[in-house]
């Protein structure tokens, strides 16, 4: 079954949603990507926690639902 979109969607922001849906830019993604829960992942030059991972199919087509929390990559630098 083929996947047709990648949906990325931060429950903190809702507004900022990131989808992906061309094949080339899938398969990029999940050859860069292991997309399971608790892991770190980059999207549009932002940092990302994967909170939860879903899958529907339509027309015998994969769409994949994950639901991200974003990494403040400031607030969480150590401090000296």
């Amino acid at each position: 079954m083929e996947i047709r979109k990648i949906t990325f969607t931060d429950s903190k922001n809702i507004e900022n949603t990131v989808v992906i849906d061309t094949n080339e830019n899938i398969s990029s993604f999940l050859e860069t990507f292991r997309l399971e829960v608790n892991e770190v992942i980059e999207l549009n030059d932002s940092m990302y926690t994967v909170k939860s991972i879903s899958e529907k199919e339509i027309d015998a087509e994969k769409e994949i639902l994950v639901d991200v929390e974003f990494i403040d990559l400031i607030e969480n630098q150590p401090t000296a």
